[in-house]
């Protein structure tokens, strides 16, 4: 089929059907936490850095037209900005200093979605850190497998 075969329409469908699912998780409250951490999943099956990008800032504009922005960012900044240094860079210190960036500008911009417990004991602060830095590395590398799952089932329906 021709709409698997060109990038840019591929782009465009991810992204509507990403954002409709985001739009119906948000105001409807179905999965509200569930479907925000599976919308990565287009980044791989994309498998091109540019249109994955291009579907980041899409996903990013749509989403800040709704007015849902400081959700969106928040999600952009902690999960599909990872992701994308883990899948398409090369070396592990890339990715590891993308985890850095993402997870400092996260605590210094969106430091009042933190819960003020988490802030207020120094512990449980560095032990969540450590675990999102973990967590993180878990986490891309079940959306790459999920993908890889997807593109098997999409390549038996299609026939390709």
């Amino acid at each position: 089929m021709f709409l698997y075969l060109n990038k840019l329409y591929l782009t465009g469908i991810f992204l509507s059907i990403s954002f409709i699912l985001y739009i119906i998780s948000k105001f409807y409250h179905i999965a509200p936490n569930i479907i925000p951490l599976l919308l990565p999943i287009f980044i791989p099956l994309l498998n091109n850095l540019y249109y994955s990008i291009i579907f980041t800032v899409g996903f990013f504009f749509l989403n800040l037209l709704v007015g849902l922005h400081i959700q969106t960012l928040s999600l952009i900044i902690l999960f599909f900005i990872p992701l994308i240094f883990f899948y398409y860079s090369k070396k592990w210190i890339y990715y590891v200093l993308a985890y850095i960036i993402s997870l400092t500008t996260f605590l210094i911009f969106f430091n009042f979605l933190i819960p003020h417990f988490l802030l207020n004991n120094k512990i449980l602060y560095i032990f969540s850190i450590l675990a999102y830095l973990i967590g993180i590395n878990i986490y891309c590398i079940g959306i790459i497998e999920l993908s890889i799952r997807i593109k098997n089932y999409l390549k038996d329906y299609w026939g390709k």
